[in-house]
């Protein structure tokens, strides 16, 4: 049944996801394809519009990600889809996590889409006279160890910080919905996600590598020396520990939502 939940919900978001996903993709798309075939002079014209809506469609698909995750997670779980989600013969653990296994892949698209914007950003701001350059810069920078690694991991804990967050306003829609919470959901949702996240910033506070402490001291450190190895260094050293704290939370995240669900509601 876990397949079949993620199959529903796969289904159910693709129309949602693969228009925003195809609009997305048209920008980063028409952004290298004007930078490699535009002269300068045509490329200054176009890139400027072309860079805006990458960076627009970064906000939007990220924003739209997170919203429709809360909506969709509310409407199947306690709105109008509730009644056939709990006349399902399946446990929940298999309901929450099926859902959420759906959110996180559609999350990594988002990611993977993301990226590609952000690279069609740089490089479209770049001057076709400058291809050369530029390439050279690249093959340079990836050929170093240290930052090579360092941007997989930066990469890796942005996405899991995302799929942190479905984990967190799973959990927020399912407090906001006990019993003894009878009007107001929605407002009580965001309350205990931003009320979550807070206690969450301050518990992190006691790992001495994600406190603000150490991560201003650090930062003020790279600056100072202006050295780049240093500075992903710096970033490695509280980007590790706060993918891995990423992915305690969210199973606790997840664990206490799969209890409160068996618990306060209907599933059979």
């Amino acid at each position: 049944m876990f397949g079949k939940v993620m199959k529903q919900e796969l289904r159910a978001n693709s129309l949602l996801y693969g228009v925003a996903s195809a609009i997305a993709l048209l920008f980063a798309f028409a952004t290298v394809i004007n930078r490699t075939r535009g002269t300068d002079v045509s490329y200054l014209v176009k890139a400027p519009l072309l860079i805006s809506g990458c960076t627009i469609a970064i906000v939007v698909l990220v924003i739209l990600f997170l919203i429709h995750t809360a909506l969709r997670y509310q409407k199947s779980m306690y709105g109008n889809e509730g009644y056939l989600t709990f006349s399902l013969p399946i446990s929940s653990v298999e309901l929450v996590t099926g859902k959420y296994a759906a959110a996180a892949l559609w999350g990594i698209i988002v990611c993977v889409l993301c990226a590609l914007l952000c690279f069609s950003i740089i490089y479209g701001a770049v001057a076709p006279s400058g291809t050369e350059l530029f390439w050279a810069e690249v093959e340079k920078v990836w050929a170093m160890d240290g930052i090579r690694s360092s941007m997989i991991l930066i990469a890796v804990s942005l996405t899991l910080g995302m799929l942190e967050t479905v984990a967190l306003l799973y959990l927020a829609i399912t407090l906001a919905h006990l019993p003894f919470i009878r009007k107001g959901n929605g407002i009580f949702a965001l309350i205990f996600f931003f009320g979550i996240s807070y206690v969450e910033g301050k518990v992190l506070e006691f790992i001495p590598s994600l406190s603000t402490a150490y991560i201003e001291k650090t930062m003020t450190a790279i600056i100072n020396n202006a050295d780049l190895d240093a500075f992903f260094q710096g970033i490695r050293s509280f980007m590790l520990p706060a993918a891995i704290s990423a992915v305690v939370m969210s199973v606790v995240y997840l664990a206490v939502t799969v209890i409160l669900a068996k618990k306060y509601t209907s599933i059979q």
